[in-house]
């Protein structure tokens, strides 16, 4: 016996209905066990069923809204994850562009320095011809006039001559050591 029908108004119309043959002796034997009527076990079991049938029908809608609230919220994770992919993407190719402009800025300071090199060397040489110039034209006879004769004017440019050896021998080790150093040319 359900206690809660126990304050519920009875319904001013009656019903009869005959019972399938299986379910009449279901009936009969609660009415055995329980010791009430017939009509009472049949209306509280009325009662459960359609109690039941409420409560199956609240429990699929509670359901429904379930599974719409679990679709967007995964609407919402799809939409954040093609953000993040988006975001991720144009990082990417960012992060590609700034290594291709990183390789073509080191390429063009390497062709610079080697073009700087050759300058310098180019440099170095058209000096040297310029110190055998003056010296084999006006060093040399500015030193004759003074009194030196040839033996000393010949001490004195080869001091100056291996000074000046030394002096680029050194300048240029640096330099090739300096290019050794950067990263070969792509």
């Amino acid at each position: 016996m359900d206690i809660r029908n126990n304050n519920r108004p009875f319904s001013s119309q009656t019903s009869s209905q005959r019972l399938y043959e299986d379910d009449h002796e279901e009936v009969a034997r609660i009415c055995r066990e329980s010791g009430r009527k017939p009509a009472e076990e049949i209306r509280d079991l009325v009662s459960e069923a359609l109690s039941a049938r409420r409560n199956q029908m609240a429990g699929v809608t509670e359901i429904a809204q379930k599974l719409d609230q679990l679709l967007e919220q995964n609407r919402q994770l799809v939409e954040q994850n093609r953000l993040a992919t988006e975001g991720y993407e144009q990082f990417l190719q960012r992060s590609e562009q700034l290594e291709e402009r990183s390789v073509r800025l080191k390429q063009g300071l390497v062709q610079n320095l080697r073009e700087f090199y050759a300058v310098l060397i180019e440099t170095l040489s058209t000096s040297i011809g310029a110190r055998r110039l003056v010296w084999g034209y006006v060093a040399q006879t500015v030193l004759k006039q003074t009194g030196l004769n040839d033996e000393q004017i010949t001490q004195r440019y080869e001091a100056e001559r291996k000074a000046w050896i030394e002096e680029r021998d050194n300048l240029t080790r640096a330099l090739d050591e300096a290019i050794k150093k950067m990263p070969p040319q792509q």
